[in-house]
């Protein structure tokens, strides 16, 4: 079974080495989105470019999602609040013996999503990495 990927297309807007800022494609990507920011503010991708594709700026480019980029989700956007559920569940169970299961389960439950907003807010602020690789030029 083949494995898809993400794809986008966009216009090169800047170049910095092997950085590229592409300005997506409108048409193809945006038609059902429901991010206002995104819209509001017009939004770019940032992508590598490791095969050294000559890029001009003002060209249509592919771009897809990097392997690697599944790995850190689940590295860092998921794995984190499940071990955050864990600890929840095993903090109250210690500190609260005589208490039932479902408040273990609800603090573990209030760990995990304290933990899945505090990564929401710092991958917010911080862009985590460069997500898409340029895959080919499109005429």
């Amino acid at each position: 079974m083949m494995r898809r990927q993400m794809t986008e297309t966009g216009k090169v807007r800047e170049l910095r080495g092997e950085l590229v800022i592409i300005i997506p494609d409108r048409s193809s990507t945006c038609f059902g989105c429901m991010n206002m920011e995104c819209k509001t503010n017009g939004a770019f991708i940032t992508a590598e470019n490791p095969r050294a594709i000559p890029l001009e700026i003002g060209q249509m480019v592919e771009v897809k999602l990097a392997n690697r980029s599944l790995a850190i989700q689940v590295l860092v956007v998921i794995l984190p609040p499940i071990l955050a559920f864990v600890a929840g569940y095993g903090f109250t169970r210690l500190l609260f013996p005589q208490a039932n299961e479902g408040a273990f389960a609800g603090m573990g439950i209030v760990f995990l999503f304290t933990a899945a907003f505090i990564i929401y807010r710092m991958r917010k602020k911080a862009h985590v990495g460069r997500e898409f690789v340029v895959t080919k030029i499109i005429n």
